[in-house]
């Protein structure tokens, strides 16, 4: 039998209890190793335009224009270079992909008083060999307006780990990176950058909100020989770039013709395209899917 002195103390326990909410486990959309993408609830998030299906093109050219000042990752990064106003991109453009179809799919099944968290790494080159990189947030929509909520930029997350003592591979490591908070923004370093389209919300350096009724054509990387994924370029991108690479090749070739790529004895038609073509590509002028595609194209006329 409870002593009578402390039932006021149970009872108010029981009571305290019953008033706290029930933190809902978040609901995993996809998972590899470290990275996830998750269906979760967030303490000031309600009343979201959910569920809704966005393409994902619009995903993938949106998130491409999405840059970060004072990044502890800096494509350019060298010992002896200190610069922390120079923009990068927050997301490669493997991770967009994988944005693009995760979210797409994500969108179709939270609730309006439900977010997306997410986590996603890739390799990011660095003055001493590539180093994975991740980035985790939160996504939701609200009044036709993406609101991206970054929480951890650029984290080195097995050295943090493997700092703590904690060693093994990226899928035994825990993933306790923020998602960042609605009700206040974490310190940091690093601040977004707002574009054409999408504005700091309430000045803060972590959340864009993004306008949903523009149309963006797909940021392309032109640093560090990294390219664009050409599947998510607008029509007119993707016409002056191929019209651009076809004229570039067509000068090349008649710039080499009757030099290296004079014609050898014995050699056939098929043959010397090839040639060329290999030529080409070994010079770094003609990129991989276009000397394959050729490739190709030459082959089939056997």
């Amino acid at each position: 039998m409870i002593n009578k002195t402390y039932q006021p103390f149970i009872l108010l326990s029981l009571l305290l209890l019953i008033a706290i909410p029930a933190q809902a486990t978040p609901e995993i959309v996809w998972k590899k190793q470290a990275d996830y993408i998750a269906i979760s609830t967030l303490s000031g998030a309600n009343n979201n335009n959910h569920p809704k299906d966005i393409s994902v093109e619009t995903i993938a050219r949106l998130l491409s224009h999405v840059q970060v000042k004072n990044s502890t990752y800096n494509p350019s990064d060298s010992i002896w270079d200190d610069s922390d106003e120079v923009l990068v991109r927050v997301f490669t453009d493997r991770e967009i992909d994988l944005l693009g179809h995760k979210l797409n799919q994500a969108f179709k099944q939270v609730k309006s008083n439900e977010v997306i968290t997410f986590s996603v790494s890739d390799f990011r080159s660095a003055y001493i060999g590539r180093k994975r990189l991740s980035i985790s947030g939160t996504v939701f929509i609200k009044d036709n307006h993406l609101n991206l909520l970054i929480g951890a930029m650029h984290a080195d997350l097995l050295a943090e780990k493997l700092r703590t003592g904690i060693t093994g591979t990226y899928g035994r490591l825990k993933n306790d990176l923020s998602n960042g908070e609605i009700q206040g923004e974490t310190a940091h370093e690093w601040q977004l950058v707002s574009f054409s389209g999408a504005e700091l919300v309430n000045n803060r350096t972590d959340w864009l909100s993004v306008d949903m009724q523009r149309e963006y054509p797909y940021a392309v990387i032109k640093q560090n020989k990294e390219r664009a994924d050409e599947k998510y370029l607008t029509e007119a991108q993707q016409a002056q770039s191929s019209d651009a690479l076809e004229a570039r090749i067509i000068k090349l070739e008649q710039e080499r013709a009757g030099k290296t790529n004079a014609p050898i004895a014995g050699e056939s038609v098929i043959e010397g395209r090839l040639r060329k073509l290999q030529a080409l590509y070994d010079t770094g002028a003609l990129p991989e899917t276009v000397y394959l595609e050729k490739v190709r194209s030459i082959m089939a006329d056997l």
